[in-house]
């Protein structure tokens, strides 16, 4: 950082060979550095926006009022060194008065917050400084001693080092921030020491460059270390935020989920136990469906309500499982039609039954036709298949016809049916895909399930002897 700091009074000397000797290097010095404290204020006005450390706000302006004045200091001395020289008395005493108000904004910062914006503060503060020194160059010359030069030279050098002990006492702030800008403080003050009053020897420039240079450096160091901690924290807030919010809308997901099985569950109990009861002359088998569809729906339904129920896939008779809610949706008057088969799977009873239940549902309200529901066991799978004869599913949603929330342009729905269907096939090892059709019409959605592992006859269960080749007579 002090080679970055050092790099503008290098490049002058550089371009201006006039300015190579120590004298005329230190009075540029102050004018290509003390922008660079400028620059430090101006990012810990940032970090005070980030932070809304009252602090942070009283640094800001103080930082931004030392590097506002420094500049004004330095183009005076340059513009007009006979008159600065003439009136060092006047100067010396704006230079008291600047001193009071950092010591008076120390003390505040300990006790109030800053209501007032810091930089414009602090900037408004270091042109005032300016243009008091440029008032005080049209008064006459006070013609003070070198002792009282000395001595006023002294006085400064301890109330700058009077605030940065205030400062390094200061609550609410990293102790490090302020032990930083109170040694940059000290470094300074210490180059104005040195070099604000009269003629130097060489080494005396030096010693007021390299203060100036290595206080400055500090202060930039601190600033930009404050503000790389601060976007740090500010990163590690935004992702906990965000983390956060993908929590909240996976627990949206899931009780919307829940609401929408409830639901499903609730209509299917609501709409059999109607149609039982309307219908007295129901025939006996169709009396006895109705009923164990309300027994299987309301068993669901606890098993939905209990949270602590955890399914595990099972082996399970597809045609038990199906029945219920083919007789439900019969019970609304849609058309279903199907036939059972005796297939096993390996599965969650309930999820396959809600992801039946969801095909269907969306069958009925997107093709409006009757709806074909076939079991057909494949090897180590069993594909349950629910086919329409409505327009089928638009290309533009074919691709995400799964993620949650989309639906066609068309659409009635809330777009989370199918997304919940195909979580819960993938949940138990199987899937749900859009298959395709052999028909110019329709739309066809497949669950693929794994099919239940075979049962083999034990050695101890085969038929012997006799009792064996009566089994191969009896067969012929």
């Amino acid at each position: 950082m002090a080679c970055l700091v050092a790099l503008p009074l290098a490049l002058v000397s550089w371009i201006a060979p006039s300015a190579r000797t120590t004298d005329r290097a230190t009075l540029m010095h102050e004018l290509t550095l003390y922008p660079s404290v400028l620059v430090a204020g101006v990012v810990l006005y940032v970090c005070c926006r980030l932070a809304a450390n009252p602090t942070t706000c009283w640094l800001t302006a103080g930082v931004t009022l030392v590097g506002a004045q420094g500049i004004g200091h330095a183009a005076i001395r340059i513009a007009r060194p006979a008159a600065f020289g003439e009136h060092a008395g006047w100067l010396a005493g704006v230079d008291l008065v600047m001193q009071v108000v950092l010591i008076a904004m120390t003390v505040l910062a300990a006790r109030h917050t800053l209501r007032v914006d810091p930089f414009l503060t602090g900037l408004v503060a270091g042109v005032a400084a300016t243009a008091a020194r440029l008032g005080v160059l049209e008064l006459p010359s006070l013609g003070l001693s070198e002792t009282t030069f000395n001595s006023l030279r002294v006085l400064l050098f301890v109330g700058q080092v009077a605030v940065a002990l205030l400062l390094v006492r200061l609550p609410r702030s990293p102790m490090w921030l302020r032990a930083r800008i109170g040694v940059a403080i000290v470094l300074l003050a210490l180059s104005r020491l040195v070099v604000t009053f009269g003629p130097l020897e060489t080494w005396g420039n030096t010693l007021a460059v390299l203060c100036t240079v290595t206080g400055t450096a500090v202060l930039l160091d601190t600033a930009f270390r404050m503000f790389t901690t601060l976007a740090r924290r500010h990163g590690n807030t935004v992702r906990g935020l965000h983390d956060r919010l993908e929590h909240l809308e996976a627990d949206v997901r899931h009780d919307r989920a829940r609401l929408h099985e409830l639901g499903a569950t609730i209509a299917g109990i609501a709409n059999a136990s109607r149609l039982l009861h309307a219908h007295t002359g129901l025939p006996a088998d169709r009396r006895q469906a109705l009923e164990r569809t309300i027994a299987a729906e309301a068993s669901r339904l606890q098993r939905l309500m209990d949270r602590r129920h955890v399914a595990v896939p099972e082996e399970v008779d597809l045609d038990d499982v199906l029945e219920p809610v083919v007789t439900t949706h019969e019970a609304r008057g849609r058309v279903i039609t199907w036939e059972r088969t005796g297939a096993t799977a390996t599965c969650r009873p309930d999820d396959i039954a809600e992801v039946v239940n969801i095909l269907l549902e969306n069958a009925a309200q997107h093709a409006g036709t009757p709806a074909t529901l076939t079991v057909v066991p494949h090897g180590n799978t069993v594909e349950v298949a629910v086919t329409d004869e409505g327009p089928g599913v638009p290309a533009e949603v074919a691709p995400n016809l799964f993620a949650w929330g989309k639906r066609g342009a068309a659409s009635t729905g809330q777009g989370i049916g199918l997304s919940i269907a195909h979580r819960l096939m993938v949940e138990q090892g199987g899937d749900l895909r859009l298959a395709p059709t052999d028909r110019t019409r329709g739309a066809r959605l497949v669950a693929v399930l794994p099919a239940a592992p075979r049962r083999e006859t034990c050695p101890s269960e085969r038929p012997h002897g006799d009792a064996a080749r009566a089994d191969r007579h009896g067969d012929a």
